[in-house]
């Protein structure tokens, strides 16, 4: 069955493909554009309501590209600031269960399994490595990556620490997890729903 069968009875959202596709520059594409309008809204998108401002032949290449899934009923945006939201993705972001979120200014926005002296020290060495990442970036250095790793064992198995880059609105955030980094799931892709959406809770007419 094509997607666009059933079009206003079909939701979609974005894969954690999708997310770090959609997230991944401080200046977006038009096509990143497209795919962060799925996680712009309330709830999911219906695929008919995309289709009215972005094309078919986007949708069929996004979907190839597995950045784009489909719904047969729509979520709801998490509705709860960062720190009371993190708690619940937690276990299915970090091997440990540790996790934070830093601004790309070196503050710690949320935290949990970190204590607040741990999450400040690894919200300003964020800072320096997304820092890092754009100077190389300026100086002609392609680097494709939007996370680093550091490992403990030679064996590179594992992480310690990894530090996973995004820019959401034009704000850079680091999401800080200890352990086994388990980006891709369900959890991820609502977390970062959360910070996108976390604007219309205060703005009525959207």
């Amino acid at each position: 069955m094509s997607i666009f069968d059933n079009a206003d009875k079909t939701y979609i959202t974005l894969t954690p493909a999708g997310v770090f596709e959609a997230f991944s520059q401080h200046k977006p594409t038009a096509q990143q554009l497209a795919l962060q309008a799925l996680l712009s809204y309330r709830e999911t998108m219906l695929v008919a309501v995309w289709l009215e401002e972005y094309s078919e032949r986007w949708l069929n290449s996004f979907v190839e590209q597995g950045f784009i899934e489909k719904l047969s009923t729509f979520l709801p945006a998490p509705n709860l600031p960062l720190d009371q939201f993190l708690p619940y993705v937690v276990a299915s972001l970090s091997g440990k269960r540790r996790a934070a979120i830093a601004s790309d200014e070196g503050f710690c926005l949320a935290r949990i399994g970190y204590s607040q002296e741990e999450a400040d020290m690894l919200s300003v060495a964020a800072a320096d490595f997304s820092g890092f990442m754009l100077r190389q970036k300026q100086r002609g250095w392609a680097i494709e990556s939007q996370a680093i790793s550091f490992f403990q064992q030679v064996d590179l198995l594992i992480p310690e620490t990894s530090f996973v880059f995004l820019w959401i609105d034009g704000d850079g955030y680091a999401l800080i997890i200890d352990g086994e980094p388990l980006t891709n799931n369900r959890a991820f892709v609502e977390l970062i729903w959360g910070i996108k959406t976390s604007g219309l809770r205060f703005d009525s007419s959207i």
